[in-house]
C-alpha cells in the first residue's frame, strides 16, 4: 500500500498530509475523509452565509471593506484550503466514501 501512495504524491499539493497517513490503514484513512467531507460541507455553508450578509446591502468600491465582506472572503479561504486537505485525503483513500 506504501507504494501505490507514492505514486499519487505527484498530483497531491499537500505531500506532508501524504507522509503523515503512509502507515496508516484504509479504515484510519476513511475515518478522517469522511470528517473532512463533513467539515467542507459545514465551511460551504458557512461561506454562502457569510456571501449573502455581505452582499445584502450591496458594496461601494470607494469605501473601506466591510466586516461582513471581510468575513465573507475569510470563510471562503478557510473553505479552500480544507478542500485542498480533503481533495489529498480522497487521493490517499483511492474512492468518496459514503457519508
Amino acid at each position: 500500500m506504501g507504494h501505490e501512495r507514492n505514486d499519487i504524491t505527484a498530483h497531491i499539493d499537500l505531500r506532508p498530509i501524504v507522509g503523515l497517513l503512509s502507515n496508516e490503514s484504509e479504515q484510519v484513512i476513511e475515518i478522517l475523509t469522511v470528517g473532512a467531507i463533513k467539515k467542507h460541507r459545514t465551511l460551504v455553508d458557512r461561506a454562502e452565509r457569510m456571501f449573502q450578509i455581505a452582499h445584502a446591502g450591496g458594496r461601494d468600491d470607494d469605501k473601506e471593506p466591510s466586516e461582513a465582506y471581510l468575513a465573507y472572503l475569510d470563510a471562503t479561504i478557510e473553505m479552500h484550503a480544507q478542500m485542498s486537505a480533503l481533495t489529498t485525503l480522497l487521493n490517499i483513500l483511492g474512492r468518496t466514501p459514503k457519508v
